[in-house]
C-alpha cells in the first residue's frame, strides 16, 4: 500500500530569504547530503527564531494604524508586525489580516502551539462576504497559552496571556504556517540566484544530483 505524501505548504520567498520544507523533498539522500549541496551552490542557513524576535521588538518598537510593511519592525500595525516576523523566517504573508487567514492551515485553538497566528474582530474589519465574519486583528502564539500582538500607539507590542488575548465573541479563527512535523529551513539565496518560491530551490538540488549522475560539473 502507498504512503500518502503529505503535501508541503508553498513557501514563497522575501527578499533573499526563502524556507523550505525538507520533509517534503522525498529525496532519495540524507539530510546532509541536502545540506552539502545547498552549501555548495551558496545557499546559507539562517538560524531563526521568530518568538525571540518577537519579544525583542517590546518596548522597542511603536505601534501606528496603517504602517507602511517597509518600515516594520520599528513602526508596526498588528499584521505588518507578524508579516514582518514570517518574513524573516523566509516566508512571505499577505498584508491584511483578512488576506493572511486565508493562508496556512486552519488549527484548533485548543492546539495551539508558538508561531500560529490568531485571528480576532477589531475597530476596523475586513470581510470577504459575510459582514459577520470580519478580521480587524492578529496576534502570534508565543506559546500555547501566551499571545504578542501590536495593539496601539499607547501600549504598542505587548505579550499577554491567551485568555486575555482571546474574546470569544470576537474570535475569527487560528492558522499554522510551519506544520508541526516539518524539517524547516530558512536559506539565504545567492545573489547570483533569484528565487521565488521553495520549489526553485528543490530544483537546485535535482539538478545537481542529475548532473552528479552524469558526471558534469555539479555547481547549477
Amino acid at each position: 500500500m502507498r504512503t500518502k505524501k503529505r503535501r508541503y505548504m508553498e513557501y514563497r520567498a522575501v527578499g533573499s530569504r526563502c524556507a523550505i520544507d525538507l520533509n517534503c523533498l522525498n529525496l532519495s539522500v540524507s539530510r546532509k547530503t541536502v545540506l552539502d549541496i545547498l552549501n555548495q551552490n551558496g545557499f546559507m542557513e539562517v538560524d531563526v527564531d521568530m518568538i525571540s524576535l518577537a519579544r525583542q521588538c517590546i518596548g522597542v518598537s511603536k505601534y501606528r494604524r496603517a504602517a507602511r510593511p517597509s518600515e516594520a519592525p520599528n513602526i508596526v500595525d498588528c499584521s505588518s508586525f507578524v508579516k514582518w516576523l514570517y518574513a524573516q523566517r523566509g516566508i512571505w504573508l499577505p498584508r491584511r489580516t483578512i488576506q493572511q487567514r486565508q493562508y496556512g492551515k486552519t488549527v484548533d485553538i485548543n492546539e495551539l502551539t508558538a508561531g500560529d497566528l490568531i485571528f480576532l474582530s477589531g475597530r476596523l474589519n475586513y470581510y470577504d462576504d459575510d459582514t459577520t465574519d470580519g478580521v480587524g486583528h492578529v496576534g502570534i502564539a508565543t506559546s500555547k497559552n501566551t499571545v504578542i500582538h501590536a495593539v496601539n500607539s499607547r501600549v504598542n507590542i505587548i505579550e499577554v496571556p491567551l485568555d486575555v488575548f482571546v474574546d470569544k465573541s470576537k474570535y475569527r479563527g487560528t492558522k499554522r504556517y510551519i506544520p508541526k512535523d516539518a524539517d524547516l529551513l530558512t536559506l539565504e539565496t545567492p545573489p547570483q540566484r533569484e528565487i521565488e518560491v521553495a520549489d526553485d530551490i528543490k530544483w537546485v538540488i535535482f539538478q545537481y544530483l542529475k548532473n552528479k549522475q552524469s558526471g558534469k560539473d555539479n555547481i547549477v
